[in-house]
């Protein structure tokens, strides 16, 4: 097992406080700063790396390893952009890095640059030694995670999986190994009616008390479907609803947006299909019922196959048995690999999941640094 020096431990966390420090927050993003000076630091390092513009500002990170096996690609990914640090007020600065009792703050400590960070500098660690992978190496870097995947997306569609054999998502995943998570459909129903004054209602349509109608339909909708053995049931969230313009005036526009977690082998066909039911229930006795549905996401739940070589090689780097787990959320994997369920694909990194986007956000330095030691031994052993 290679062991990281003191030295190296600290040149490694010192990679990760500059990405902490260099602002990533999206909206705006602005990643192509930090993927720039990423790309500078690994050519130095004397490994292919280059940036691939997704949009104005905006860059995704491209870091390449060849390996003895060069009919086999390892893909790895990590999203370099991160939410804003929100309006509570934080502890520590959320760009400042600072390291207290053995934690490193900062907005993206977890979620996800240590992740980052750790992947970047195993491969910096390998190049040092002069070992050479089992497989070629690809890791992506991408723009926009948080808002639409832009950047995986962006490299879905250049055709970067089609010689991917397995993917490792570097997301924060609490010291275990997430095998699966839920896909998200989100679900845009606009109401239309007739607006009039809110004196003479019976003279307008309101699109406000449909849109209520709906949304008592699809809260006692049910699942027609048997529970993911990992991840269980799919779920439902009514999260925005908005309309009407004063209060005097009865709105003739309301919109809606869903929010739909997927589980393995739901489609977006059957989400449409959940909403259209719901509809017809709050149409009822309603002739004049106008509405409109549009998909603003379709991403694909993810699992990994049973026995996948990537699992059990992940262990033994990190010399210890992970509990396999199922989590909620979604990561660039819906992207990448949602439609290639034959795909190798597991999330394993720093930090702790639960401190995704939240205030005085951190990733511990202890585990910052196994992590990059499992990272730098699975590289080295690693077959598909």
């Amino acid at each position: 097992m290679i062991k990281l020096t003191k030295e190296e431990k600290a040149e490694a966390l010192e990679l990760l406080r500059y990405m902490i420090r260099t602002n990533t927050v999206n909206p705006p993003g602005s990643e192509k700063e930090l993927a720039g000076k990423l790309a500078a630091l690994l050519r130095s390092e004397g490994i292919k790396a280059e940036t691939v513009e997704v949009l104005p500002g905006r860059d995704n990170l491209i870091v390449k390893m060849a390996g003895e096996n060069h009919g086999k690609l390892l893909a790895a990914t990590g999203h370099l952009d991160t939410v804003p640090p929100g309006g509570v007020r934080w502890e520590h600065d959320p760009f400042g890095a600072e390291v207290t009792d053995g934690k490193l703050y900062g907005r993206g400590s977890s979620d996800m640059k240590a992740g980052d960070a750790a992947f970047l500098y195993a491969m910096i660690k390998l190049k040092r030694e002069g070992i050479v992978p089992k497989q070629d190496v690809i890791f992506i870097g991408t723009v926009g995670e948080e808002n639409g995947s832009l950047g995986a997306k962006a490299f879905l569609e250049a055709g970067g999986m089609e010689k991917a054999d397995a993917l490792l998502v570097c997301e924060p995943s609490s010291n275990e190994l997430d095998v699966a998570h839920k896909g998200a459909v989100w679900v845009k129903v606009k109401f239309y009616g007739k607006t009039a004054h809110g004196s003479m209602p019976e003279l307008g349509f309101n699109a406000v008390s449909r849109a209520a109608k709906f949304v008592v339909a699809i809260d006692k909708q049910t699942f027609a479907v048997k529970p993911d053995d990992i991840l269980g049931m799919p779920s439902c969230s009514v999260n925005i609803c908005q309309g009407g313009v004063a209060t005097n005036v009865v709105p003739d526009y309301c919109e809606v947006n869903i929010d739909f977690r997927t589980i393995p082998g739901q489609t977006c066909q059957d989400i449409r299909e959940y909403v259209e039911k719901a509809l017809a229930e709050a149409a009822k006795d309603d002739p004049d019922f106008k509405v409109e549905t549009e998909i603003l996401s379709d991403l694909p739940a993810v699992r990994c196959p049973e026995g996948a070589s990537i699992l059990a090689a992940l262990d033994k780097a990190a010399g210890r048995q992970h509990i396999r787990r199922g989590v909620r959320f979604y990561t660039d994997a819906s992207t990448l690999v949602g439609k290639y369920p034959e795909k190798q694909v597991v999330i394993y990194g720093p930090g702790l999941s639960e401190m995704a986007h939240q205030p005085n956000e951190y990733c511990e330095v202890e585990q910052f640094e196994r992590f990059t030691e499992t990272y730098v031994n699975f590289l080295k052993d690693y077959e598909i």
